[in-house]
C-alpha cells in the first residue's frame, strides 16, 4: 500500500487557514486553534506574597508556563466559567487579574492590533 501524505494545515476560530510556518496555539476558552500572533497569552507567576497567580501577558514575553485565549469576550468568559485557566496552568489559585483584564482591558485590546 502506498502512504498518503497529509498536508499540515490548521484553521483558526474564524475558519481562515493558517500557514504551516506560523506557530499555532489552542484557545482555552473556545478550544479552537489560532495563530500565535492572534491570541493573548496568560502566564502562571508568583506574586509578592508567594501566591501562584495567572497574569495577562499581552506582549507574550514573560517566562513560564502559558495558556492562550482569543481577544474575544466570549472566549474569556468561557475560560473563566469552565475554570479552564486553573487546568491549563496547574497551581494557579488566583485569576483576579485575568478577570479584571477581561472586564477592563479586553475592550481596548480588541480596538488595537496585538503586537508581536
Amino acid at each position: 500500500m502506498a502512504k498518503r501524505e497529509v498536508a499540515a494545515q490548521s484553521v483558526d476560530a474564524q475558519g481562515n487557514s493558517i500557514e504551516a510556518s506560523e506557530a499555532v496555539r489552542t484557545c482555552i476558552g473556545c478550544r479552537k486553534s489560532g495563530a500565535r500572533n492572534q491570541l493573548v497569552r496568560i502566564v502562571r507567576s508568583t506574586n509578592s506574597s508567594g501566591e501562584t497567580v495567572a497574569l495577562v501577558d499581552v506582549r507574550r514575553s514573560r517566562p513560564g508556563r502559558g495558556a492562550w485565549l482569543h481577544p474575544i469576550a466570549e472566549c474569556w468568559t468561557l475560560a473563566i466559567k469552565r475554570r479552564a485557566i486553573g487546568r491549563a496552568l496547574p497551581g494557579v489559585t488566583n485569576v483576579g487579574d485575568v478577570e479584571a483584564f477581561a472586564q477592563n482591558g479586553l475592550p481596548h485590546l480588541a480596538d488595537h492590533a496585538i503586537r508581536t
